[in-house]
């Protein structure tokens, strides 16, 4: 039993350690998001701006990152479905991938009530065809490589998050969403996705909050979906819990 403590001790620290070194696996879905006059875009290059975005929009946040079972998304973006389909509407942006290359940290986390959850990503070097902003001075929503950005959402709900695969999640409504989409893009493609050698610098900040806006389509189903894995070391210590059980049967 002494070794079998031992052995507990010495993987605890280890995993400990790589568990603070990685992010937890976590998801973030709602297309109950929603912009109008809330945000600002400005040209860095021409020192021009800042212009309020003006178009009531929604948008749909799409996040997976390390979660067993399931690709990584990194999705947040105008709602295609809820308006005609065209990125050249006032206030449309994109940023859209799968495998989530351009993401250098995503973290997420119910706090401890299990009604609060948080995700924060940032990412570096997005490009077109994925990633695409309005430019209010040109009145188009040309392609871009959002050069560095950071999202952060917090999803606030009456009723606790339940145990789910050993994480927590939670598909009810949430009470209050607030979010916000900040970095800077430079534009590196037109409306006929011709090359831009010398795209001007854009900055931006969108701050988004649960507003549903009239959609085209109908009827329209919302949807909610936040949830956890559990961190390498929770799971491992789990493991060894049942190591120790299994070793005091079989004395």
């Amino acid at each position: 039993m002494k070794k079998l403590v031992m052995i507990c001790a010495v993987l605890g620290i280890v995993l400990t350690a790589s568990s603070m070194a990685a992010a937890t696996g976590f998801y973030a879905i709602t297309n109950e998001l929603g912009y109008n006059g809330s945000g600002v875009i400005w040209n860095i290059t021409d020192s021009t701006g800042p212009w309020t975005t003006s178009t009531p929009r929604d948008a749909v946040l799409y996040t997976i990152v390390d979660f067993p079972g399931y690709s990584n998304y990194n999705y947040l973006l105008s709602n295609w479905s809820e308006h005609s389909p065209s990125n050249q509407n006032n206030s449309f942006f994109q940023l859209a991938e799968e495998g989530n290359p351009s993401v250098t940290s995503a973290v997420g986390d119910w706090d401890p009530t299990l009604k609060i959850f948080t995700a924060t990503v940032t990412g570096q070097n997005a490009p077109y065809p994925w990633s695409r902003f309005w430019q209010p001075d040109n009145g188009v929503a040309w392609g871009v490589t959002l050069t560095e950005y950071s999202y952060t959402f917090t999803a606030t709900f009456l009723q606790a998050a339940i145990p789910d695969s050993g994480g927590y999640t939670n598909s009810v409504d949430p009470d209050t969403i607030v979010g916000s989409f900040t970095g800077e893009f430079v534009v590196t493609y037109d409306v006929d996705k011709n090359p831009i050698t010398n795209g001007d610098l854009y900055g931006f900040e969108i701050n988004l909050s649960k507003a549903m806006f009239n959609p085209l389509d109908s009827p329209y189903t919302v949807y909610n979906y936040f949830g956890t894995v559990p961190e390498p070391a929770t799971i491992c210590l789990l493991g060894l819990g049942g190591l120790a059980l299994l070793r005091k049967r079989t004395k």
